[in-house]
């Protein structure tokens, strides 16, 4: 089956919507798929994939675009390049059965998508991305950029053959809506690589690195909706309290400087480390050699929706997590890590952390919850071939 691909993120840009849309990718094509991806481009320096020359060999071909990659409007009309160069010339080359979009409620992927899977007259199938916005904490030109965008990106999904969510929670909340109604929906869950990421042997080369005892670890993008501003208050009475714990820092985004700033008022950098970004395939070492992984510590409601990847890396690697509320799909009544109250206060995020902190039973049992959970549901493994069978059906059903 040839398969057009129109994604927002892909390698080498970083975050977890690239390494999911290359985890797809990589799957759909060891089933033997051919695919044509579709990308606006680099939008980090740091590679998370550095063997993506192997894609070659599986019948995966990427174009990203240029002229609008450097303009703050790339979200739009980078994806109206991608269609332009492939209705002009890359279709003669590259006959698809099938369009696959990326949706996500700030670019037009899955706008795209809907047009040229219209012009051909093949199915379109949608897989959202983990995260849509909720605009609550928008400045007003996000607002308005936003309530001027998300109409034509919302109306993509009337025009999808199926539409795939990732959790639950999202499947019900697009289900509010009547015009959604008669769309068939399905579950796609994010899910993790278990021959990446699984339990080492070898723990501790950070602690005696660090000459520590314990490590807290962060991983992922650097930004203030995330809620790292309401972990890094906490960091001060934790290094004070537990001057044996180290806490790692890697990631990249705007609110690095805010960190590093904090870090070095309050005189923390013995025991805070800032590694910056680090290319995926070396995580799962960082994760191995951490206590306790951080997830998201944010009051933002629309997170409640979201599966983050570095929460499946952490239980695949046999290790427990603290959050602020996400899908209950992956974390319920505390089985596999603490979740905060969604009007959480720095008091109850010391108080979970000292709790597993101090307890290495509930660390251990709630570590092997999730190594559990991950091999009977977030194994990419079992989630594409289930969505392989799911792609060949809708296809060849038409």
């Amino acid at each position: 089956m040839n398969i057009l691909y129109f994604v927002h993120g892909f390698p080498p840009s970083i975050g977890a919507g690239a390494i999911n849309a290359y985890k797809i990718v990589t799957y759909l094509a060891k089933f033997g798929h051919k695919i044509l991806i579709l990308s606006p481009g680099v939008f980090s320096k740091i590679s998370p994939i550095k063997n993506m020359d192997n894609l070659s060999t599986l019948n995966v071909n990427i174009k990203y675009s240029s002229k609008f990659m450097k303009i703050p409007l790339n979200l739009i009309f980078s994806h109206f390049e991608n269609m332009a160069k492939f209705l002009i010339k890359l279709k003669k080359k590259f006959n698809p059965d099938v369009v696959l979009s990326q949706y996500h409620a700030y670019h037009y992927a899955s706008v795209i998508g809907g047009y040229i899977s219209k012009i051909l007259k093949i199915p379109h199938i949608i897989r959202s991305h983990d995260i849509f916005f909720d605009t609550e904490d928008y400045n007003l030109p996000l607002k308005i950029f936003h309530s001027l965008t998300y109409p034509i990106i919302y109306r993509s999904i009337l025009n999808c053959d199926i539409f795939y969510v990732t959790t639950t929670e999202m499947k019900k909340h697009f289900l509010k809506f009547k015009k959604l109604r008669k769309l068939e929906f399905k579950i796609h869950h994010n899910g993790v690589d278990i021959n990446q990421f699984y339990p080492f042997k070898n723990q501790e080369e950070l602690k005696d690195k660090y000459g520590c005892d314990k490590i807290l670890l962060f991983i992922g993008t650097l930004a203030k909706n995330y809620g790292l501003q309401n972990l890094i208050k906490t960091l001060p009475e934790i290094t004070k309290n537990y001057k044996d714990t180290h806490f790692l820092i890697i990631g990249e985004g705007a609110y690095k400087y805010n960190i590093l700033d904090f870090i070095r008022k309050e005189k923390l950098t013995n025991q805070i480390h800032f590694l910056g970004s680090k290319p995926h395939e070396k995580i799962p070492f960082f994760i191995n050699n951490c206590d306790i992984g951080i997830g998201l510590l944010s009051k933002n409601k629309s997170l409640e929706y979201t599966i983050p990847v570095k929460c499946l890396e952490y239980m695949a690697c046999k290790k427990t997590f603290i959050t602020s509320p996400i899908s209950n799909d992956v974390i319920k009544n505390n089985d596999i890590g603490l979740v905060l109250n969604r009007n959480f206060t720095k008091k109850d995020i010391l108080k979970n952390l000292t709790s597993l902190m101090e307890d290495s039973t509930l660390r251990r049992k709630l570590g092997e919850n999730g190594l559990k959970k991950i091999n009977q549901k977030f194994s990419w493994e079992k989630i594409m071939n289930k969505f392989n069978q799911e792609l060949i059906k809708s296809v060849f059903s038409k």
